[in-house]
């Protein structure tokens, strides 16, 4: 596979024909969406002539096609990140993600985050949930990789995610599949074609469904489970991946006094530790490594002031 292949600048490459890929297909929906919109201005969708009808069903195909890819590629990503797959494979698909979502494709459910676009760029006719209960758990699996490249390319897709993507646990892998936008005259020639492509789409937001899901409670379970881990291991990437969820966990809290507590945890953890040290070294370094915590405090609190 391209993915896993041992060699450096070949999957260099690889991603460089993915970016391209990405930046073509997203230039060729557009430009589907706006033939489509300029059908609709011709004639009512009930009046259009038989050619324009052929050409309007035409377009909608193609549409739905370069949805169904983008589907199945999200899967194959998805796939790439799997714990027993090589470091090969879980690099290029993290560097591949973050092109993808960075293109403009992703749904935001907080104030969008902007990224650097050209002047001449186009824009997406498509929407994606990327992070699902199923994405955020390979992803935070990967914050404890022995690799450090795909632990800080695992963070970096996951600073893409906002609070409420980890309260969303009843998402489940098929909600990834690319939410088609559609304009109100889009919709009205669109829908006489091929049907709303939402209904299979639909994410359930019923509060029934969701109760006792407190803000980032999936990433407090998973940095219960890193600190239990590292600490009985000691191990170097193990404290490594917990500094990461720190770091993580940091930016998502949504004011001062929030992250100002945080630090004073961590802090107040790192004295206790210490504390522990004086009076038995061996004891601490088998059940309290501080390494961890000196981790958390350079990447969640120095690196952002």
């Amino acid at each position: 596979m391209l993915y896993a292949d041992t060699d450096a600048k070949f999957r260099n490459d690889v991603l460089s024909n993915t970016k391209h890929m990405i930046e073509r297909m997203r230039g060729a929906t557009a430009y589907l969406v706006r033939e489509l919109q300029n059908l609709s201005f011709l004639a009512p969708a009930r009046s259009l002539r038989h050619e324009d009808q052929l050409q309007n069903g035409a377009i909608v195909e193609l549409l739905e096609q370069h949805e169904a890819f983008i589907q199945w590629f999200l899967e194959f990503l998805l796939g790439e990140l799997v714990s027993t797959a090589s470091y090969q494979r879980h690099i290029t698909a993290l560097r591949a993600i973050i092109l993808l979502l960075k293109s403009g494709i992703l749904e935001q459910n907080a104030a969008p985050v902007s990224f650097p676009v050209s002047g001449n760029a186009t824009f997406w006719p498509y929407r994606i949930n990327f992070f699902t209960s199923g994405s955020l758990r390979l992803l935070l699996d990967l914050l404890m990789d022995p690799f450090e490249d795909v632990r800080a390319g695992a963070l970096a897709v996951l600073k893409l995610a906002s609070p409420r993507d980890f309260l969303l646990r009843d998402r489940h892998l098929q909600s990834l599949a690319p939410k088609l936008i559609k304009s109100a005259k889009l919709q009205q020639n669109a829908d006489n074609v091929a049907g709303d492509p939402q209904d299979s789409l639909h994410v359930s937001t019923d509060p029934e469904k969701r109760q006792g899901v407190n803000n980032l409670d999936t990433l407090a379970d998973f940095m219960a489970r890193a600190k239990e881990l590292s600490n009985r291991t000691g191990r170097a990437d193990y404290a490594d991946g917990l500094a990461r969820c720190h770091q993580l966990m940091y930016t998502l809290l949504p004011s001062a006094a929030d992250r100002l507590q945080f630090v004073t945890h961590l802090v107040d953890d790192l004295a206790a530790k210490a504390s522990i040290a004086r009076d038995n070294l061996s004891k601490a370094v088998l059940e309290s490594p501080i390494h961890g915590v000196f981790s958390a405090l350079k990447y969640g609190i120095l690196l952002s002031i």
